[in-house]
């Protein structure tokens, strides 16, 4: 069985603009798994948030089907449409809550209001819609600026404000579109960090819009790359960050783990020396690699390069080396290094 949430299958989304056809989405088949943090990556224009906006259906497929919570939200092939009822569509957005870059705030309203206003239509009485309100301010932060106005507020606490109204339906799902884009860096780490804890404490799934892959790195498990409305890369991330070989997603991504990117930006001719790539987790290495090398193999190792990032909870480092030895001296040391579980890469470019 599925650990799915959310399923796209084979999923388009297309726009007619005058005599154009714009190809918004185009065939994506997609799992987001339940309780993760989820990013979707991808420059401006590559349809990110067109894709996410079909999970609610704000926007409804073209073509292709869209299953939430196990169920069938909309499935259409070719002139066959199946759709979820208005009525349940109606209770189903109440699990899904969005939050986005301009925060969306009645400026009228102080935040206790604001957070009722998402309250609107649970049914709840009005001194219970007021207790969720302070419960969710509570939980972001925000407990003492209950009377307070946007206007009053910095720009992380309007986003807080913004997140506590996403959650006073206690939403299965909430989806982030480009929510820290607005912010400075400190408020941006400190409502990624916050989106984190609503992940681990509540098991909430967060789906993470964005194009800033250092938000990705901070909190999310798994992330999808879009390009030019496709799905082209999809993986975690170590796989999106370190192993991909996909020419979109690198440069996406950037090049701290590319070595011939790398050494191309440095001048080097990786076909005149004999280089090496060794990429590792540092929770899984205990010697210094590096001497190691010369007292069992008298390999001299010369550091041309060297990084070390952290990818979600795991800290990944690399090195770029020019090993001096004997040939098979160094091919004995190439096993050693494997069997410390370090990836070893030989650098070498087709001429």
């Amino acid at each position: 069985m599925s650990n799915n949430i959310v399923q796209f299958k084979d999923v388009s989304v297309t726009f007619k603009q005058k005599k154009n056809v714009i190809h918004a989405v185009s065939d994506v088949t997609l799992g987001i798994p339940k309780g993760e943090i989820f990013g979707i990556a991808g420059y401006s224009g590559a349809g990110k948030s067109t894709l996410v906006r079909t999970i609610n259906l704000l926007q409804k497929p073209t073509d292709g089907e869209v299953d939430v919570f196990g169920k069938t939200f909309y499935k259409k092939e070719g002139d066959h449409v199946s759709s979820i009822s208005t009525k349940d569509l109606r209770d189903e957005r109440r699990q899904i809550g969005m939050i986005f870059q301009h925060f969306n705030l009645l400026e009228e309203q102080n935040v206790q209001r604001n957070v009722e206003f998402g309250l609107k239509h649970s049914g709840l009485k009005e001194k219970e819609r007021e207790a969720k309100a302070k419960k969710m301010l509570d939980i972001v932060g925000l407990g003492d600026y209950l009377k307070a106005y946007p206007s009053q507020l910095s720009g992380g606490q309007q986003q807080r404000v913004a997140i506590a109204r996403a959650l006073a339906n206690d939403p299965k799902i909430l989806i982030s579109d480009e929510a820290t884009s607005a912010l400075d860096p400190k408020n941006t780490d400190q409502i990624l960090d916050l989106l984190k804890e609503l992940n681990e404490k509540y098991g909430l799934t967060i789906i993470l819009i964005t194009h800033e892959m250092e938000a990705i790195k901070r909190i999310c498990q798994q992330v999808a790359i879009m390009s030019d409305g496709k799905v082209v890369d999809v993986g975690d991330l170590l796989e999106i960050f370190v192993d991909s070989k996909n020419p979109t997603t690198r440069k996406i991504v950037g090049n701290s783990f590319n070595a011939l990117e790398i050494l191309k930006s440095m001048n080097i001719d990786v076909n005149k020396r004999n280089l090496i790539q060794l990429t590792y987790l540092s929770a899984d290495i205990t010697d210094p690699i590096i001497v190691s090398l010369y007292e069992k193999f008298h390999i001299s190792a010369s550091i041309i390069y060297s990084n070390i990032e952290k990818l979600g909870e795991q800290v990944v480092g690399t090195l770029i080396v020019d090993l001096l030895g004997g040939k098979e001296d160094q091919e004995a040391a190439v096993k050693y290094l494997e069997g410390q579980n370090i990836k070893v890469t030989e650098l070498k470019e087709a001429e």
